[in-house]
């Protein structure tokens, strides 16, 4: 279970981004967009994804109708798709499961295809992707849903699905919206993976290190090669959790001075926050 700090700082960048979204009548929609995403950095691994559904929910649901919301897990190995967590008008919703290879379901083509569904008349465009109308094995007969897949270095590993009992209610830049909170998502995920690997048997805290820069891609090796020997220190210490004040204090130097380390190695990586950089770093095997 997650601290009240971290889970009310989470729900708190999230209202605020969906109260100035609220509030503007032209939308500046790369700048929401841009807004939205940079309180993924408030994601942790403390964080459930039980605790991330309720939070987005209640703030995606102001700006359109997601009367249904849920996050599916997909399990290659086991080949199922599992929802937990799910909430409709409100209230949580039973956990399912269902075998991924299911023609019959929506979520599964999604997951078999890594295609969007976007569907205003449930009743007519599901003819699009399957044969037969699916009954919910929870909740309400949907009359308008939109199903985004998650992705993982660069594998399917859910979705998100936005239902409602009401026709007509979406537009393509919902779509946009999905596809950012889905980043919410996969950063979670992809932080709960590191997480749990930080700890060897026992509960003793893993060391984390360098590979061998030979076992690199060459591109992978550019950027690395970017970075300075003090930029590779912060980073490291980065992935390890600590916060930026405890690795000044580590470097013997001010905070103001590792963020601006910080600042440069998000420049050079190509990212936007810590959670991206730690998450990129992993994927290009620069730490293990």
């Amino acid at each position: 279970m997650s601290s009240p700090s971290k889970k009310n700082s989470f729900t708190k960048g999230l209202a605020s981004w969906r109260s100035g979204f609220a509030n503007t009548t032209d939308t500046d929609w790369a700048e929401q967009l841009r807004i939205l995403n940079n309180t993924a950095d408030l994601i942790t691994p403390e964080l459930s994804l039980e605790e991330i559904t309720q939070a987005i929910y209640a703030n995606v649901n102001d700006l359109f109708d997601a009367y249904q919301f849920a996050v599916g897990l997909y399990d290659e190995q086991e080949g199922l798709i599992t929802y937990r967590g799910m909430i409709e008008n409100g209230k949580r919703m039973p956990d399912f499961s269902f075998d991924a290879k299911d023609q019959h379901r929506l979520a599964s083509w999604c997951i078999r295809n890594e295609t969007e569904i976007f569907m205003n008349d449930f009743d007519k465009e599901y003819k699009q992707y399957l044969g037969h109308k699916p009954i919910p094995i929870v909740g309400s007969d949907p009359k308008a849903a939109l199903y985004v897949p998650l992705k993982l270095n660069n594998k399917v590993v859910g979705l998100i699905t936005v239902r409602t009992i009401h026709k007509n209610v979406y537009q393509p830049h919902h779509l946009h919206i999905l596809r950012t909170v889905g980043n919410f998502i996969v950063r979670t995920l992809a932080l709960a993976r590191i997480s749990s690997s930080s700890h060897q048997k026992g509960g003793v805290q893993k060391q984390w290190h360098w590979c061998n820069t030979s076992e690199l891609t060459p591109s992978s090796r550019r950027t690395l090669s970017s970075l300075t020997d003090r930029e590779r220190e912060v980073l490291l210490l980065l992935v390890t959790g600590l916060p930026n004040k405890v690795i000044a204090e580590k470097l013997f130097v001010s905070a103001a001075t590792i963020k601006t380390h910080t600042l440069n190695i998000y420049q050079k990586m190509e990212v936007s926050n810590r959670t991206s950089a730690i998450i990129k770093a992993m994927e290009l095997g620069w730490i293990q």
